[in-house]
């Protein structure tokens, strides 16, 4: 009974390790990147390349270790796309919005990585409520990905089907998305 609770005490002991050694090893990996930007830009502040559409992103210059974040996938439900249709352009625009955060918000990225890479799928109802919802978006400085569908299967050409929004902390997109319903 007693080389029961050692080995309790030192798996515990062991867990500790683990997890402190981990939030050690992320906060070096945050601090590392933090200088190499600074010797990359020359001036002392990091740079933010834009999303490409003139807008700037801005990004906190420390992403805390607590927060959520996510990425969300709006989308038309007036189109009445089958669910791989769904599947495909979900897919589109989730890999747009991550590509554009690689370059405007790296620090987001990885703390959104770190954290799950959680993908929340919504719904509208109209063109007019997803183009609503992503202004209110660019407003707020949070990236989008606006998909058009090539109109090759189920839908017209240039049809607006999904608006992935984020990565970003839970907080920031729930401003913009907290009221629409789940998919």
């Amino acid at each position: 009974m007693g080389d029961h609770k050692l080995l309790d005490t030192t798996q515990v002991i062991n867990g500790i390790a683990v997890l402190l050694s981990f939030f050690v090893g992320y906060k070096y990996a945050l601090k590392k990147h933090d200088i190499s930007d600074e010797s990359k830009n020359g001036n002392g502040q990091s740079s933010n390349k834009g999303r490409g559409d003139g807008a700037s992103v801005s990004e906190s210059s420390f992403v805390s270790f607590s927060n959520n974040y996510k990425m969300v996938l709006v989308v038309r439900n007036d189109l009445k796309m089958g669910k791989g249709k769904i599947g495909a352009q979900c897919g589109h625009g989730a890999v747009g919005a991550y590509q554009k955060a690689v370059q405007c918000t790296p620090r987001l990225v990885r703390a959104w990585e770190n954290t799950g890479c959680a993908k929340i799928a919504l719904r509208v109802e109209s063109e007019r409520e997803i183009m609503a919802i992503k202004r209110a978006a660019e407003a707020n400085n949070l990236v989008t990905c606006l998909i058009r569908d090539a109109g090759r299967t189920q839908i017209e050409p240039n049809s607006k089907t999904v608006l992935a929004i984020g990565p970003a902390s839970v907080e920031d997109i729930d401003k913009v998305t907290g009221h629409l319903k789940l998919l």
